[in-house]
């Protein structure tokens, strides 16, 4: 998403083609277009495909558009916006990575209905091996052209080598770009948020913290744990899946987590949250 009404389109050719997306709200009548731009980043003995990146809109929530990328392009995608109200429903995943677990999590992924994928880093585990982001994006091609994708980047989109490659983030940056200009920033890696200071004392007026980090990379699953096991630590086991986060109104949210060992897309665990404005304790 680029603020509350654009989406930007990304894609990659071999060969240089005007950067244009024609789309429009029925399948195979396309009445708006936009133009963008193409770039391309060499990593060692590497060099990428063109990357375009347009940005279209302003487009109607909820509404469901028809696309195909370049001017001379017969596939057809589509994507259905945001809602403008609530409730709206994220999918959340991490550590995706590209493995036989990465594919089931996927599909389990597919069979929900959602709003918004959200992937807070480590996304292709390419880890300096090129390639392995061109096969990446075709892993997720099918999910990330038909609903929004908000990513940030983690350890494993570094690939920074002293002295043979002393930038970082390079690939990252090239084919993920997110829109941190309309946060203020100045760097596509960084967002600017609020939050209360930590003071290492549980407090009913905090913010929830959800860390998920399952989505099926290479480093499998987890196999050891803090022993003795602590009283905050309510429950162990080693699955992949990934989360859902409704936001049902403007005080009550539920996240649902999802196994991937479940033939069916059912919800393994699920808690509400609330909002602060809800507690009285936590005016201020």
């Amino acid at each position: 998403m680029v603020g509350p009404d654009k989406m930007r389109i990304s894609w990659i050719t071999e060969d240089d083609v005007t950067p244009i997306v024609k789309y429009g709200t029925s399948s195979g009548n396309y009445g708006s277009s936009a133009t963008g731009t193409t770039s391309s980043y060499d990593y060692l003995w590497y060099k990428s495909g063109k990357i375009h990146q347009v940005v279209i809109g302003p487009l109607n929530s909820s509404t469901t558009y028809y696309y195909v990328c370049g001017a001379d392009s017969t596939q057809e995608f589509s994507f259905k916006t945001t809602p403008s109200q609530l409730p709206i429903k994220f999918v959340v995943i991490g550590d995706l990575g590209q493995t036989e677990w990465t594919n089931s999590t996927l599909q389990h992924i597919s069979a929900s209905n959602y709003d918004m994928l959200l992937l807070p880093g480590d996304l292709s585990y390419a880890d300096f091996v090129q390639p392995l982001w061109d096969s990446f994006g075709r892993l997720v091609e099918p999910l990330a052209s038909s609903r929004p994708w908000m990513v940030t980047q983690g350890n494993h989109e570094v690939e920074k080598i002293p002295v043979v490659h002393d930038q970082s983030f390079t690939a990252y940056n090239a084919r993920w770009h997110m829109p941190f200009e309309q946060s203020g920033s100045e760097s596509n890696l960084y967002y600017s948020f609020d939050t209360r200071v930590y003071q290492d004392q549980a407090n009913d007026c905090g913010p929830i913290y959800i860390t998920i980090g399952d989505g099926g990379n290479r480093e499998g699953l987890a196999s050891k744990y803090d022993e003795p096991q602590a009283s905050i630590s309510v429950f162990r086991e080693a699955s992949f899946g990934h989360g859902q986060l409704e936001i049902m109104n403007a005080t009550h949210a539920q996240w649902t987590w999802h196994r991937n060992d479940d033939d069916v897309a059912i919800a393994a665990d699920s808690v509400w949250l609330t909002t602060l404005s809800s507690n009285p304790a936590c005016k201020v």
